[in-house]
């Protein structure tokens, strides 16, 4: 019975209905003399057909996110996909290396917050209390000056610096006529030159001491010495108190920003490889492997079919025909078949450019066989 309805309505519409272009028609009046507009009855039947073109439920253009060359491309049009499966991917190595770095430098800052939290080693008190200590001493002892006993050892130490200098500078003048007669070898003169030269830095030392001790310390001298005993003071304090809460809290803001750089840099990565968001068919692909390629540019385009939308403009007057949830049948010539459909959605405006409304008549499609562009016919 379904054929020899789409056999008569196929027939009538080959003979009485008129299509403007490849886009969506008009609805036209199925009679025996459309050109005069008149109307004519089939089986005691107002009959009429209205075309439209057949549409994917769902179709999703595909871009890439970021900029960069394609390394692969792994489907091509007409390829049936599941949702998520990768359609192309763009070159890692650089954001690779960049998930490396963040990830480094997340470890490093993760570390500075925890011994922050913990507070300082007892050995590292105990160093810069040292520290503090002797650098206070010697503040203290250049303040004071040199006690008589001090005085007597540096006295003393220099009068051995300078025996020492004149006994090793005997030797090498000693040494070098005998190398030069040919009696001792280079190497021996050259280890009386360098003896004296040790001797003579440790006179002259032990002559600056001496003197210093002597004179005192100028003032000048003095500030910077306590410059330094307050400077190894404080570092003695942030020692032992370990790390304030305003501290704690900027290595922990250090470590949310570089735990953000890693998810950045992870998410860039991930989005090297693009997926499709659903199950359908590649209908489009402009791509190849090697080309560069931006956010802007439409890479590919996925549709899918297992429902289908026919898509026709209906004029107004015409609009009474169509109601929400209204079974019809389908004529596809492509497919030399009639297929059940369902009013699904009106548009409840008109078209500005057409003066047209909008009907959406879908149509299970499981095996595949309407594909988008195709043309359909209803007949009322």
């Amino acid at each position: 019975m379904r054929m020899r309805k789409w056999t008569y309505t196929m027939a009538g519409v080959a003979l009485m209905v008129v299509m403007a272009g490849c886009g969506t028609v008009q609805p036209v009046a199925l009679t025996a003399a459309a050109n005069q507009g008149q109307q004519a009855t089939l089986a005691n039947d107002l009959l009429h057909a209205f075309t439209g073109k057949v549409e994917g439920i769902e179709e999703v253009t595909i871009y890439a996110k970021s900029s960069g060359r394609v390394a692969s491309v792994f489907h091509d049009t007409g390829d049936e996909i599941q949702a998520g499966a990768p359609l192309f991917g763009l070159e890692q190595e650089e954001l690779a290396a960049s998930l490396r770095i963040a990830k480094a430098d997340l470890a490093l800052v993760k570390a500075k917050w925890e011994e922050a939290k913990k507070g300082t080693r007892t050995e590292e008190v105990l160093y810069a209390q040292a520290g503090w200590q002797q650098a206070n001493q010697k503040y203290l002892d250049l303040k004071n000056g040199k006690r008589p006993e001090e005085m007597a050892q540096l006295e003393a130490s220099y009068q051995s610096a300078k025996t020492n200098v004149e006994l090793t500078a005997a030797k090498r003048d000693r040494t070098q006529a005998l190398y030069v007669q040919g009696a001792v070898s280079k190497q021996a003169w050259e280890d009386t030159q360098s003896a004296y030269s040790q001797a003579e830095a440790q006179y002259r030392r032990s002559e600056e001491d001496l003197a210093m001790a002597k004179q005192g310390a100028t003032q000048p001298t003095l500030q910077a010495m306590q410059a330094n005993v307050e400077q190894m003071k404080a570092m003695y304090d942030k020692a032992k108190n370990g790390a304030t809460p305003e501290q704690i809290a900027q290595y922990a803001a250090g470590v949310e920003r570089a735990q953000a750089a890693v998810d950045n840099a992870e998410y860039q990565l991930k989005n090297a490889t693009i997926t499709s968001p659903i199950k359908g068919y590649v209908s489009t692909k402009s791509i190849h492997a090697g080309e560069m390629i931006s956010p802007s540019v439409a890479a590919m385009t996925v549709v899918n079919t297992e429902k289908v939308y026919v898509v026709m403009g209906v004029a107004e007057k015409d609009l009474e025909r169509f109601a929400l949830g209204k079974e019809v049948d389908v004529a596809v010539d492509a497919l030399h078949k009639s297929m059940r459909g369902k009013v699904e959605r009106i548009s409840p405006k008109a078209d500005a450019g057409t003066d047209t409304f909008t009907v959406k008549i879908v149509i299970e499609n499981k095996d595949g066989a309407l594909r988008s562009g195709m043309t359909g016919i209803v007949s009322l």
